[in-house]
């Protein structure tokens, strides 16, 4: 019934020359005599010099040495190794790489794209994006080049530095400027700076984060879910990281051999030339980022997403393909807009579109006609559409060949470079062709054996129930047998790094099923049963992870659909730790003052708010009627609001003595005791014949952000950040 195949799971590739995020403030000839370059060099690291980083290329599926870093540069040694391009490059996978300005450590792993032997590659922090954009696209020419795009529009119009190309030499006069687009980058993501280690260990894993969820929203949105603090607009969040950013890269760029005098004044010179970069910016300029293609069913008006490649039978007019085209701009998030996938995707952007490519075969209307209307029959040109318009398209491919694909493009009118192609491959009517595959299992949830708050030991288990484990096919078209499935297709399911399955065979990092699938609906569906183990095989974090899901072409190994099953892996112990806490049920959120008060003291309006608190039950969306009573394995102690801004002593919260602080304790104001959520009440009851209890402030500037913080122990130094704000600003 089943088959257990041990096979070594291959790594996500991705290219990477050392392009750390410093460097000097300018190249000259000077400079560029003192530092010895390798005599072979297709490249340089954009931050400060990194030495003794290895540069490996991904070929024939597996990394290879290709060269090393020295001084920044990079020296290829085994050039030849590399027969295909463009290639995946990524440099200190081993963290082993070292700053050679400071002479610290540097860890973070860089990747990018090789397009040819000829051509100079400059890696940095938004170039490691585009690398995984790159292998997710299949890593082809095509690929290399819309992923290389998608970056240029990314730094351009999303983060908006326009006057900078990403993939441009970034060493000389600009290279401060450049720097200035890599921390702002960091920063928006969340990401710690480069002397923060184990912030650079993750930078790749952040990083990839970023490349999945952009599949199917915005850059912003994307970034929304890695920095709980981003709740603004990029550009917006950049202008309030300002100073951050400025230090940061000045941090990088001044000469640290230098007297501390010419030090400081040359960080001072750096800062002002930063600082003008960013205020260049334009908060108010909204433009196209990406489309996303929404296929309308009778069943509901919430849009499925429409997959880019969709298979069609060798026939004439079968039941038409209606769909929606979003265009979405960079002050978009899916997430939001559509209530994470609760409503309909209704952009407010007004931007519009064209429509450059329409098969040769087939009739696109626009609207949702019950039939074909030959005379109103769209064809490739520049009318402009409305975000949002409706369309359908009547197959008719009797004629076409086998295998052979169509294409439908549609192009951003503000920006012609943003497009997005539906691709229908012609099959025979009589094959098995996978639509997609998802994830039907039972329960997120995996509970293991042992294990502590962070850490899953090596040997840990996780005994799966039936079903936990499942995927569900869609064929493309036609009604399908069970049997007829079973002949056509296997799936292959493969265990996140760093465990493995194990069951009446030997351990497997995949196990490969081939047995008759259960069916409902013309859907079919192949579940692990409950013989079968999760064993961790090395210590690992807790928390979110992915199984892999592949359909398989039973005679060719083929990859005909994939997915990946997002599951929780948590010590049975911890299951009713705190892991999420979000703001909600505020009575107010944003509070003004006067402009002639910036300076002086603002009583805050009374106000209400609660604190949902999530334990991994809840991630991973288990019933409330499922979990245990008493879920909460504790319950925080200690609560503080504080403002975002560093302490001063003179701006923030006033205290009894007069004197201000950056924070307040909020332990007073809880009145809902250990239950969740907990509630808290700023409030005046002096009409109630109580006492004023409201919080006085003394702005910092025209805008503040107030966070709220929890701990589990008052003498604990570890604190926890809750998502939502509050906002005090200058009246408009």
């Amino acid at each position: 019934m089943k088959t257990l195949t041990y096979k070594l799971s291959l790594a996500l590739l991705l290219f990477s020359i050392l392009t750390g995020c410093g460097g000097t403030k300018e190249i000259s000839q000077e400079t560029t005599t003192s530092i010895k370059q390798p005599t072979t060099i297709s490249g340089a690291v954009v931050a400060a010099p990194i030495n003794n980083a290895t540069v490996e290329a991904y070929c024939n599926d597996t990394w290879i040495p290709v060269g090393v870093t020295e001084n920044g540069y990079i020296s290829f040694t085994k050039l030849d190794k590399i027969t295909t391009f463009p290639v995946l490059l990524r440099a200190n996978a081993n963290g082993q790489g070292v700053n050679a300005r400071t002479g610290s450590t540097f860890k973070a792993e860089l990747r990018g794209i090789m397009m040819s032997r000829e051509e100079k590659v400059y890696l940095t922090p938004v170039t490691t994006l585009g690398a995984f954009f790159f292998e997710a696209g299949g890593s082809t020419t095509k690929a290399a080049e819309s992923a290389k795009s998608k970056i240029k529009n990314l730094v351009q119009h999303t983060l908006g530095f326009s006057d900078v190309d990403p993939y441009a030499n970034p060493l000389g006069d600009t290279l401060f400027k450049h720097e200035v687009v890599q921390q702002a980058f960091m920063v928006t993501l969340g990401i710690k700076e480069e002397t923060d280690h184990t912030s650079m260990e993750q930078f790749t894993t952040v990083i990839a984060n970023v490349a999945e969820n952009m599949k199917n929203d915005t850059f912003l949105g994307a970034a929304k879910k890695v920095n709980p603090k981003l709740g603004s607009t990029v550009r917006e969040y950049i202008k309030q990281q300002q100073g951050t950013i400025v230090r940061r890269a000045a941090a990088l760029l001044y000469d640290h051999t230098r007297d501390p005098i010419d030090q400081e004044k040359e960080q001072e010179e750096l800062a002002d030339s930063m600082t003008a970069v960013i205020e260049t910016l334009l908060l108010d300029e909204e433009s196209s980022e990406s489309f996303i293609c929404e296929k309308i069913t009778d069943k509901s008006d919430i849009g499925i997403p429409l997959q880019p490649a969709i298979y069609s039978p060798k026939k004439t007019n079968p039941t038409p393909l209606r769909f929606r085209v979003v265009l979405l701009s960079n002050k978009d998030s899916v997430t939001e807009l559509t209530n994470n996938g609760t409503k309909k995707l209704v952009s407010p952007f007004n931007g519009g579109f064209t429509i450059p490519e329409v098969p040769a075969v087939g009739i696109l209307n626009a609207g949702q006609p019950l039939a074909v209307l030959e005379e109103q029959k769209i064809s490739a040109d520049s009318t402009e559409y409305a975000n949002g318009s409706e369309f359908s398209f009547f197959f008719d491919f009797a004629s076409a060949p086998i295998d052979s694909q169509h294409h439908i493009t549609f192009a951003a009118v503000d920006n012609p470079t943003i497009t997005h192609t539906i691709t229908f491959i012609v099959k025979g009517e009589g094959e098995v062709i996978i639509e997609s595959v998802s994830s039907t299992g039972s329960s997120k949830l995996f509970a293991f054996d042992e294990g502590d708050t962070k850490t899953i030991p090596q040997g840990a288990v996780s005994s799966l129930t039936d079903g936990q484990i499942a995927a569900r096919l869609i064929p493309a078209f036609g009604s399908l047998t069970p049997e007829k499935v079973f002949d056509a297709v296997m799936v292959q399911f493969t265990a996140p790094e760093g465990f493995i399955f194990r069951g009446e065979e030997h351990p497997s990092k995949d196990i490969f099923m081939s047995i008759l699938p259960s069916a409902a609906n013309n859907t079919f569906t192949f579940a692990l049963p409950s013989l079968i183990d999760i064993v961790a095989t090395h210590s690992t974090a807790v928390g979110k992870k992915n199984i892999e899901i592949k359909v398989l072409d039973k005679k060719s190994r083929e990859v005909l659909a994939q997915t990946k099953s997002e599951v929780f892996f948590i010590p049975q112990s911890k299951l009713g730790c705190i892991v999420e806490a979000t703001i909600s049920n505020q009575s107010k959120d944003t509070f003004y003052f006067a402009k002639s008060n910036a300076n002086d003291d603002n009583t805050l309006d009374s106000f209400t708010f609660n604190c949902e608190l999530k334990t991994w039950y809840d991630l991973a969306e288990i019933p409330k009627e499922k979990q245990p009573e008493d879920v909460l394995s504790a319950f925080p102690n200690t609560w503080k609001l504080r403002f975002d801004n560093a302490p001063t002593g003179q701006s923030g919260f006033k205290e009894n003595d007069g004197s201000y602080s950056a924070e307040v304790n909020l332990q007073p104001y809880l009145t809902s005791g250990v239950n969740n959520p907990a509630k808290f009440e700023i409030m005046d009851y002096r009409e109630q014949g109580g006492r004023d209890h409201r919080l006085t402030i003394k702005p910092y500037t025209f805008s503040n952000t107030i966070r709220l913080y929890y701990k589990m122990d008052a003498e604990s130094s570890e604190e926890h950040m809750v998502d939502g704000t509050f906002i005090v600003k200058q009246e408009p």
